[in-house]
């Protein structure tokens, strides 16, 4: 599956990545997975890592109930979920464009697109450079 999701509990963070093209079905799939996990819900910070995108499913519709589905799991229960999306290419930023509007200001989902890596990490109040820095200092915390 072109999407993963990871749970970074020690820094209440979620860390979705694509890769290749992004499938509406197979986007809704994770996402009813990680709504399953006991963290999953409002308040935990997102990094959704489109570097490595190279196409966006453009059903619209689907998008759409997908949107809805975050709504539920993520949003709206008087907790603030700040959402950065990292994107780098113009099909990337295309994406999180699109992610990014598809919050409304009541949602209580604080999105933003960001184009570098380290700002992408420290507007999440993480204190790396980069993404394989985070993972090797958490995997080599969790040993």
């Amino acid at each position: 599956m072109p999407i993963s999701v990871q749970i970074i509990a020690e820094h209440n963070l979620v860390y979705v990545r694509y890769t290749g093209a992004m499938v509406i079905a197979e986007t809704a799939a994770a996402l009813a997975e990680f709504a399953k996990h006991p963290m999953a819900g409002p308040g935990m910070r997102h990094l959704v890592d489109l570097t490595e995108l190279t196409d966006v499913d453009r059903d619209y519709p689907a998008f759409l109930e997908v949107q809805a589905k975050k709504v539920e799991t993520m949003a709206g229960h008087g907790v603030e979920t700040f959402m950065v999306y990292y994107a780098t290419t113009p099909v990337g930023l295309q994406a999180a464009t699109l992610g990014k509007n598809g919050w409304t200001p009541e949602s209580g989902v604080v999105a933003i697109v960001l184009e570098d890596e380290e700002h992408a990490l420290h507007a999440l109040g993480l204190p790396y450079v980069s993404i394989a820095e985070m993972f090797a200092r958490v995997d080599a915390q969790s040993v």
